[in-house]
């Protein structure tokens, strides 16, 4: 069998998950209305052993038996007792297993036999990113058995409660997995992980965006990729992404969610400018979703948008087309110019130029003129609290157009609201490193002196306009910007580059002496120093630029000189 290109059929259609699962509850303990149990179960035989697997068991007090979900986190993480709490709170029962493995300082985990101790994801090394032998010799396939043997454990457990997996970046790709393989379960949540793992670094839309085919990446494409089993998927599907999410492709992520079974309902639905994290609207999207199909509420799905890049009246624009069954309550259209890595976009919002009827509308894409390519996405919410999107267009334009704009200095101007800025640590009111459950606006403009107000987040700031083409400074440019801190503080600022795939900070810590006044600063490339001390060449190098401060600040008016 080595050497063998195995397709999701031919890897699983043998797999064995009727073994005795040798079940038993190592600790439990509660919180508040949360009953929790640590449970040890037997998973697949490798040879000889089995995999024995250690589970967080999560379900309201007094209601084991609810609607369940099987949560599988990233690769590197395991329980998470605040987002089980999470989804207790809404009356669901959560089943969180280990697969990392061996993890310093972790407590229980799951136990690899030695044969497959790649298992352990600090063990995976080559077997996470390629199937050398076969698709079954990889971390991949032992993740998957151990969702397999997980859902049968959960399923003992609830009874003839309906089941949903949620997966989590890696976890997703083991979803993806599961779902196409498994049977019993109710739906599938998919969050930042859109397939087509063995294209990385290779953009959809760059210069090289082939794919260098050997016998390895025929194997790895045929039976470990997500979007190889998206045709076989079994269940509702919901895929979550991010715009900017440094992880995958996100203009391959459509390509994936399209490949998906078309017999099953399913969705898709992109958070702006965020990097491996989804937000409120994302969060309030899962949980309608889980209610349809494991409580049985009457929830419309809407269809995702259409999207087209058109020329209108002289001009061009993005033609939207919404779901004729819904009553879509407002939508927005995101531009990005010329950057085919899709994690360092700037995505600008749209301006509508009209309706027509109810089911169309055209928003203007106003590229800087000079601009080779559009890249377009719109994301729009009905009535009934679902919010959908549209795949990523793309046009190359090869003509003049009536509302191209100039190139400009300013990166960001109060008059432009929060455009153009993200978050940029996701260190607090995070859940699982990916959910961001905040009931504030993440980013916002805040009172600053004078009447004047600036842009502000508790988890700092990010912007990638430094590296848009619109936007990118000269050579020997200067930054200039505003920034206000009531209090004295230390700001630090951050230019990010990115050189033969390899990421580097250069920084610049800033005294603030604080007052109720705006504090003007300009800076130099040099002024920014990497970890050994070398200074910037030139800040048109950056792929973005970040603001943090342990203190609460705003700036204004960034530009270059």
């Amino acid at each position: 069998m080595a050497n063998k290109i195995l397709t999701p059929v031919t890897l699983w259609n043998d797999f064995d998950d009727s073994l005795p699962l040798n079940a038993e509850v190592k600790k439990e303990y509660a919180k508040e209305k949360a009953q929790f149990r640590i449970l040890g179960f037997s998973g697949r035989a490798v040879g000889s052993e089995r995999v024995r697997i250690s589970a967080l068991y999560a379900f309201p007090k007094g209601n084991a038996n609810s609607p369940s979900l099987l949560v599988l986190p990233d690769a590197d993480k395991t329980f998470d007792e605040a987002l089980a709490e999470r989804f207790v709170s809404k009356g669901y029962a959560v089943f969180m297993p280990d697969y990392r493995g061996e993890w310093e300082g972790s407590g229980e985990h799951t136990i690899y036999p030695q044969a497959v101790s790649y298992g352990n994801f600090r063990n995976a090394g080559r077997r996470f990113t390629h199937a050398d032998d076969t698709a079954k010799e990889t971390s991949w396939y032992e993740w998957t058995a151990v969702a397999r043997y997980s859902l049968k454990c959960l399923q003992n457990l609830c009874g003839d409660k309906p089941i949903g997996v949620i997966g989590i970046k890696a976890g997703g790709d083991i979803a993806w997995q599961l779902a196409a393989t498994a049977d019993g379960l109710g739906c599938a949540i998919t969050i930042c992980s859109g397939g087509w793992r063995a294209y990385k670094g290779i953009q959809k839309f760059g210069d090289g965006s082939e794919l260098k085919m050997d016998e390895e990446r025929y194997r790895f494409l045929g039976g470990v990729d997500a979007q190889a089993y998206a045709q076989y998927i079994r269940c509702p599907l919901l895929m979550l992404c991010a715009t900017n999410d440094s992880g995958f492709d996100a203009d391959r992520a459509f390509d994936t969610f399209a490949r998906a079974n078309p017999e099953q309902k399913k969705t898709f639905y992109f958070s702006a400018r965020y990097d491996g994290h989804i937000g409120n609207t994302a969060f309030n999207n899962l949980d309608l979703f889980i209610d349809r199909y494991l409580k049985g509420r009457e929830v419309f799905l809407p269809e995702p948008i259409e999207i087209s890049i058109e020329e209108d009246e002289g001009e061009l624009v993005a033609k939207i087309c919404f779901d004729k069954n819904g009553e879509a309550d407002y939508c927005e259209v995101f531009m990005a110019e010329d950057n085919p890595d899709s994690s360092m976009r700037d995505w600008t919002r749209c301006e509508l130029k009209r309706t027509d009827g109810d089911d169309t509308a055209l928003f203007r894409l106003n590229v800087y003129t000079g601009a080779k390519t559009v890249f377009a996405f719109a994301k729009a919410k009905y009535s009934c609290g679902f919010a959908v999107s549209s795949k990523i267009a793309v046009k190359r334009i090869d003509k003049s157009y009536s509302n191209m704009t100039a190139k400009s200095r300013i990166l960001f101007s109060g008059k432009n609201g929060t455009d153009s800025f993200t978050l940029d640590k996701y260190d607090n009111n995070v859940l699982a490193d990916c959910f961001l459950d905040n009931t504030v606006k993440p980013i916002r403009l805040i009172d600053g002196p004078c009447g004047i107000k600036g842009v502000y987040s508790s988890y700092g700031l990010r912007s990638y306009r430094i590296n848009d083409e619109k936007y990118r400074p000269a050579d020997n440019a200067i930054l200039k910007f505003d920034i206000y801190s009531q209090a004295a503080a230390f700001m630090q600022i951050c230019i990010y580059t990115v050189e033969e795939g390899v990421k580097d900070c250069y920084t610049n810590t800033i005294a603030l002496p604080g007052g109720e006044e705006w504090q003007p600063c300009t800076l130099r490339a040099k002024e920014f120093k990497n970890g050994i001390g070398k200074s910037l060449k030139q800040i048109n190098e950056g792929k973005y630029i970040t603001f943090s401060s342990k203190n609460l600040f705003c700036i204004n008016n960034l530009l270059w000189l």
